[in-house]
């Protein structure tokens, strides 16, 4: 199965939009547009929601650079939609 990419708004609530999602697999695209310190506690939820959702689904996300391009997110995108073994992880893109 592949995952599904899901764009984050920047005044979402990640666990709330993973649960929208349930015993699905995501990839969240955590774009900038937060303060630092709700940036940090977005990208610092991922790992745990991925153990709370295993062993139904995998939480992983893409986290593009301010003027990233389009293309390189969709590759980090496709790579862990993927990538079966890996959940949890975060890769940054244009930095």
């Amino acid at each position: 199965m592949t995952a599904r990419r899901v764009d984050l708004a920047p005044d979402a609530d990640i666990a709330a939009v993973v649960a929208g999602y349930p015993d699905e697999d995501l990839v969240l695209v955590i774009r900038p547009g937060r303060d630092a310190v709700a940036q940090a506690m977005v990208e610092a939820a991922i790992a745990p929601l991925a153990i709370a959702a295993a062993p139904g689904a995998r939480i992983n996300a893409v986290i593009p650079a301010e003027g990233a391009m389009e293309e390189a997110v969709a590759a980090a995108v496709a790579y862990l939609a993927a990538a079966h073994a890996v959940t949890g992880q975060s890769l940054a893109v244009g930095i």
